[in-house]
């Protein structure tokens, strides 16, 4: 299966709307943060966005920029369809595929990476590579932050039988196209993994140990205990949205799949249920009917880590 056809969602002028608005539905949920209270940003000139998309979270963190002096801004992505026309000459968005070697020039230079909800994109086999690779271009000392929001971690009350089948559905399809069904524990474990080699002359100033990323912070925020009024009022309409765009991409695979000649009659016929079935509540959530008269809510994952410092040590 090609990267196209793990991704789940659509790269057009509608799908770029809802972007903008997931950011500040995503901000609101992380208290108006770009980036980490535990992050220095006196201490930050350059930064990367990595998964950019329309680059809206880079292009408000270098508005409101107050670090050093000369600062850069970087995204990547895989596609750049959403990036912005317009940009600054101190902003740059470069087509990249995360699961390959950035280019030399960025290794170890970004004193800040961002991450944000790549898990209906990168498929799970690509996801250790991925990892290592981003964690390549942050400087000794610098930070990463990953967040993540998995359907997984989706609920509604009252949980009706709709309800369960949209996240049974998104869920099955992710698994499907060779996603993780729930990104954020192999994702932890993947950057715990990672490790420096440290010589009997030296040391990791930031853990004194070989952790190559040592996680400073670990948090899941929850919709529902959430103080903003505009989480509470768009909370249910925010994942409502994205499961309506992950339900017809889904429909649509399997409509595909079921008119391929090599697929049998019986599982034709149980693609071409699945697809009517996922339609079916499509229609539901649009016109307000169950599963959409509950109200949803979910947890978003943040993690920060710091890159080691190894030097030399010192010899008393």
């Amino acid at each position: 299966m090609s990267k196209d056809e793990a991704y789940m969602l659509p790269r057009d002028s509608s799908e770029t709307r809802r972007l903008e608005v997931q950011h500040q539905f995503l901000l609101a949920l992380s208290n108006g943060h770009l980036i980490h209270p535990s992050i220095p940003q006196k201490t930050v000139r350059t930064v990367a966005d990595v998964g950019t998309g329309t680059g809206i979270w880079l292009r408000e963190f270098a508005e409101g920029f107050d670090g050093k002096p000369n600062p850069e801004f970087v995204g990547f992505d895989i596609s750049p369809q959403q990036f912005p026309e317009n940009k600054p000459l101190n902003q740059d968005f470069i087509v990249h595929d995360m699961t390959k070697p950035f280019p030399k020039k960025y290794l170890e230079y970004f004193d800040v990476v961002n991450v944000r909800l790549l898990s209906y994109a990168l498929k799970a086999q690509d996801l250790q590579q991925a990892v290592q690779n981003v964690v390549q271009i942050i400087s000794p000392g610098g930070y990463l932050q990953w967040q993540e929001a998995d359907f997984t971690d989706a609920w509604a009350t009252p949980e009706t039988e709709a309800a369960r089948s949209v996240v049974s559905y998104v869920t099955a399809e992710r698994v499907a196209r060779g996603l993780e069904p729930c990104i954020v524990t192999p994702l932890v474990k993947q950057i715990q993994l990672l490790s420096t080699p440290i010589k009997s002359h030296q040391k990791n100033s930031i853990v004194w140990t070989n952790d190559l990323v040592r996680i400073i912070h670990l948090e899941t925020l929850s919709t529902e205990n959430s103080p903003s009024r505009f989480i509470q009022a768009e909370k249910s309409n925010h994942t409502l949205t994205a499961a309506v765009v992950l339900l017809r991409a889904g429909a649509a695979r399997r409509k595909r799949l079921a008119a391929d000649s090599s697929v049998s009659s019986e599982e034709g016929e149980q693609l071409m249920r699945d697809a009517d079935a996922m339609v079916s509540l499509v229609e539901a959530i649009e016109k307000g009917e169950d599963p959409a008269k509950s109200r949803w809510d979910g947890l978003l994952t943040w993690i920060v880590g710091r890159k080691a410092i190894v030097t030399e040590e010192t010899k008393p």
